[in-house]
C-alpha cells in the first residue's frame, strides 16, 4: 500500500494529521485529504493513506473482510511513527481524521487498545497505534446490525464488512459475528481513557 506525506515547515518535530479516506471501505483514494492546506499553514504535517478494500480482502479470504481495511490503517500509523525521526514528526501528537468509513477507521484507532508489540522483531510493529485525538465527520460508529436498525430503521449498511449479501443475513448471523462486531465497532470500544474526539 502507498501513503502520501505532506511535510509542514517547522523547526521542531511537527504534529501530524493522519487522514483516512471514506468510501465504505469499497472505493476512494488518498488524494486530496481534507484540511491539507490549513494543516500545512498551521505547522501540522499530514499523511493520507490508501488501504485494501473489502473486495480485496474477500478475494484473499480474510475473515471478516473489514479486518483487512482496519489492520492496514493501523499498520500505516505504525509505519508513520517509525519514520518520525526522518520525517520530523512528533509521534506523541498524531491525530486521526476521516469521513464516513474513514471516520469510522479513525475512531476505531482512537478507541482500540494499543496494538503495538514491544517484543516484535519488526521495528514497525513495535510502534503504537494510539492517537492523541480524532476528528470524524459523518462516520459510522457501529457494525452491530441490531443497533444500526434501532438508530436508522431503513439502513442497509454494514453487511458488506462481513461479506454478507444483505441486512437479513446480517441480522441472522449477528450472534455468531458478535465477537467481531465488538472488536471492530468504535461504539463498543469507547472508554474513559480514550483521546478527545
Amino acid at each position: 500500500q502507498v501513503l502520501d506525506f505532506y511535510q509542514a515547515k517547522s523547526e521542531q518535530p511537527a504534529p501530524l494529521l493522519f487522514f483516512v479516506h471514506g468510501g465504505g471501505w469499497m472505493t476512494g483514494d488518498k488524494a486530496n485529504p481534507d484540511f491539507l492546506a490549513k494543516c500545512l499553514e498551521s505547522g501540522i504535517s499530514v499523511v493520507s493513506i490508501n488501504y485494501r478494500f473489502i473486495p480485496d480482502a474477500a478475494e484473499d479470504k480474510t475473515v471478516p473482510p473489514v479486518k483487512t481495511c482496519l489492520d492496514d490503517a493501523a499498520r500505516a500509523l505504525q509505519f508513520v511513527r517509525a519514520k518520525a525521526g526522518e520525517w520530523r514528526i512528533d509521534k506523541d501528537r498524531i491525530g486521526g481524521c476521516g469521513g464516513s468509513a474513514g471516520g469510522f477507521t479513525a475512531l476505531w484507532l482512537a478507541f482500540h487498545r494499543d496494538m503495538a508489540d514491544p517484543a516484535s522483531a519488526d521495528p514497525v510493529a513495535r510502534e503504537s497505534t494510539r492517537l492523541r485525538c480524532a476528528l470524524a465527520f459523518v462516520p459510522q460508529t457501529t457494525l452491530d446490525p441490531q443497533q444500526l436498525l434501532a438508530w436508522i430503521p431503513n439502513i442497509q449498511y454494514g453487511n458488506h464488512a462481513f461479506a454478507l449479501p444483505g441486512m437479513k443475513e446480517f441480522l441472522d448471523k449477528r450472534e455468531v459475528l458478535m465477537p467481531w462486531i465488538q472488536e471492530f465497532s468504535p461504539y463498543a470500544l469507547a472508554s474513559s481513557d480514550d483521546p478527545p474526539v
